[in-house]
């Protein structure tokens, strides 16, 4: 993108409020001004500016969105809500490179982040235990890492109360489960509520505890999750589901 388009599409996002000030019909300068929160003049400016490139047409009445002004206005919002999302999820973008996140990120503007404090270093385990211990109508997940013994034992407490839990889990992980928690391991495994699934490259961590999505970020060295975004935000919940699903679908079931 050379330098002018770069120019043109920051002023385009600069102006977005003033063409969604006319989104629900013809609007004067000074409603406009108002809904948009700026000056008479910026608005004077802008709507001139907006009426050459022929997304606003001037009508007795005020200006109101021509079909291009609509169809850039849709663009210029996702494009809003993309970045809102990037801004809000980047402690766990700089920790999970993941082309699905990357392509979703408008789906968790409202997303809550926690990252590691060394003031208050078990912030997010507690966070997670607290999640998962509340869990009582179902669990689904894909992981290649597995959680704290604390996380696991809520796990654990959710599948002796007989929560449908649904895991796609590589094998590594599967078998660092076992090792590392085998009390009762294989006696919850095959219960009937619980169903396991075995693949090679999940695309990403995720998990959902009956409405909330989680998505951690794990420090390369260590292992630890070092950020976790939660939501529970319908869109960004249908999304993981058709991850899970995607990757449920060409998994191998256990036994």
């Amino acid at each position: 993108m050379d330098r002018d388009a770069v120019d043109d599409a920051v002023a385009l996002l600069q102006r977005a409020p003033v063409l969604a000030a006319c989104r629900d019909g013809p609007t004067d300068r000074t409603t406009l001004a108002e809904r948009a929160g700026v000056s008479r003049a910026t608005a004077y400016r802008a709507t001139n500016a907006l009426t050459e490139r022929g997304l606003l047409e001037r009508e007795p009445e005020g200006y109101r969105l021509t079909g291009l002004g609509r169809a850039v206005l849709a663009h210029v919002e996702s494009l809003d809500e993309g970045l809102t999302g990037t801004r809000t999820l980047a402690p766990v973008l700089a920790r999970v490179d993941a082309p699905e996140l990357v392509a979703n990120t408008h789906l968790f503007t409202d997303a809550t982040v926690l990252t590691a404090d060394p003031s208050t270093p078990y912030r997010i385990d507690q966070a997670l235990a607290t999640i998962v211990g509340d869990t009582s109508e179902a669990m689904v997940g894909v992981t290649a890492s597995f959680g704290s013994p604390t996380v696991m034992e809520r796990t654990y407490e959710v599948l002796q109360r007989g929560v449908p839990v649904e895991w796609v889990l590589t094998p590594a992980a599967f078998e660092g489960v076992r090792t590392q928690h085998p009390d009762g391991h294989d006696e919850l495994m095959a219960m009937e509520t619980t169903a396991t699934y075995l693949v090679e490259d999940p695309p990403l961590d995720i998990a959902i505890y009956d409405d909330t999505l989680v998505i951690p970020g794990y420090d390369d060295e260590s292992g630890a999750v070092t950020a976790v975004a939660t939501t529970e935000d319908p869109d960004a919940l249908a999304w993981a589901r058709g991850v899970f699903d995607a990757c449920r679908e060409r998994a191998e079931p256990l036994d």
